[in-house]
């Protein structure tokens, strides 16, 4: 068997997962240039709420790392920052409690068909901000847009 043999399926299958990442980051909303492929993340949790009586908690986790209890007050940020598996779903969760509010396993990223994720690849960020009204999320902390209401 020979060198090209060898080599020119896999040269083919990176070809393959670049132009399949460019076509889901550019059919995303995002704000920059349209990045082949993405293995550094960064995801921020903000506490939005204009009242300052009581905190935003927040506790994330995945399948291998639980990143603990957060308590965010008003204004304040929690963020981490990890590298995606190339072979495995990296998926990290959050549950958000304010007051009487509450939202549960709501992903926050998921290296596969989700959305949020894929508008992430453009500025490697993906945003959480929870507000009055519910949890909002943006690529660049600039263009929000509504994904839950609470319960």
């Amino acid at each position: 068997m020979s060198y090209k043999n060898i080599v020119a399926p896999f040269i083919c299958m990176f070809f393959l997962a670049c132009c399949m990442s460019r076509t889901l980051a550019a059919s995303s909303a995002e704000v920059g240039p349209t990045v082949f492929v993405r293995l550094k993340f960064k995801v921020h949790i903000l506490n939005g709420f204009e009242d300052n009586a009581k905190p935003l908690l927040v506790h994330c986790r995945s399948k291998n790392d639980d990143l603990g209890n957060q308590i965010l007050w008003k204004g304040k940020e929690f963020q981490f920052e990890f590298r995606i598996h190339w072979f495995k779903t990296t998926h990290f969760t959050c549950n958000f409690d304010w007051a009487s509010k509450k939202l549960d396993d709501i992903t926050v990223f998921k290296n596969d068909q989700h959305a949020e994720s894929y508008a992430c690849v453009a500025t490697g960020n993906c945003f959480w901000k929870a507000a009055m009204d519910g949890l909002y999320f943006s690529n660049n902390d600039q263009n929000w847009v509504k994904k839950f209401d609470w319960k």
